[in-house]
């Protein structure tokens, strides 16, 4: 009878740890992801998470494995109901990687504090010479969590702020690209002679949908010249009509970006296709260092529909 008590204490203990630790784990989980916190959706999911250790007490091999494996993903699915499978996926991952780094933090705490070894007098000293661990590891795990969230907000933005375009260079399609812009508020460049909002694109996106003649004029060190205007006259007057030079102002001096007026540009965004008048001017640079877009729209392109 005595050790059926204990047994039942270590079991209520199991219970009471694992409970604790599985709503601090989809709490957490849901203030990343930036996804809704019901109290009654993480209750249930959080009994849902004490199936495996009941039957892990009462030693049942057949269904331990399974239910270990199942388990976490009806808590998710409980706490955040979701019907897109890469959202669904998106949180399950989270709450394995959080749930495998804070098992290991809780364990390596418990190691190196050295509880095991039980608290007598001399183990009490040196737990107190050790306490300090807990602390610099909740700071760490607050860091990566500020980390995070800054990661999922900037995502968030940049997702918000994304288009699709579609660019017409002129030609057959190969005159024709396909890419992603981001709204840059701090552009404010315009075609100098029809006034369009310019839009920034990397130059080596724009080389596969350029015209040859465009192309040819990009091999002449223009930007050697203080006027590069004279040298459109004097290699190829057709690109008179095609060219353009958008002058900018650099920390240091006065400078100038090589513009190309496209036959069409189309914008595919939440509130349907339009089309939209502007001027592209080439860059050199990525725009983006993991892809995500490669060139910039003008605030006008959105405010005011691309009326320009």
């Amino acid at each position: 009878m005595y050790q059926i008590s204990i047994a039942q204490t270590y079991l209520d203990l199991a219970i009471l740890i694992n409970g604790g630790m599985d709503t601090i784990l989809l709490v957490l989980l849901g203030r990343l992801l930036k996804l809704p916190i019901r109290l009654s959706r993480i209750s249930m999911a959080v009994l849902l998470g004490e199936i495996p250790v009941v039957v892990a007490y009462y030693s049942l091999p057949p269904w331990t494995l399974f239910i270990k494996w199942l388990i976490p993903f009806l808590m998710v699915f409980v706490a955040f109901p979701t019907t897109r499978l890469n959202a669904f996926l998106k949180e399950i991952v989270g709450f394995w990687l959080l749930s495998a780094g804070l098992g290991g933090f809780v364990y390596a705490s418990w190691g190196w504090a050295q509880f095991d070894g039980g608290v007598n007098k001399e183990r009490l000293i040196l737990v107190i010479n050790r306490v300090w661990i807990l602390p610099l590891g909740a700071l760490m795990w607050w860091l990566l969590q500020r980390l995070w969230q800054r990661w999922q907000e900037k995502k968030s933005f940049i997702g918000r702020n994304i288009f699709d375009l579609e660019i017409n260079f002129g030609g057959d399609e190969q005159g024709v690209i396909q890419i992603k812009a981001l709204l840059d508020t701090g552009n404010h460049l315009r075609d100098p002679l029809t006034g369009y909002p310019v839009i920034l694109l990397e130059e080596e996106v724009a080389a596969s949908a350029m015209p040859e003649n465009i192309k040819a004029f990009l091999d002449i060190p223009w930007k050697d010249y203080a006027d590069p205007w004279p040298l459109l006259w004097k290699v190829n007057p057709e690109l008179v009509k095609r060219l353009v030079f958008i002058p900018f102002q650099t920390i240091d001096n006065k400078s100038w970006l090589l513009g190309i007026r496209p036959d069409s540009v189309t914008c595919f965004g939440a509130e349907g296709t339009q089309q939209i008048h502007a001027t592209v001017a080439l860059v050199r640079q990525v725009l983006s260092s993991e892809g995500e877009y490669q060139a910039l729209l003008h605030p006008e392109h959105v405010q005011k529909g691309g009326d320009g």
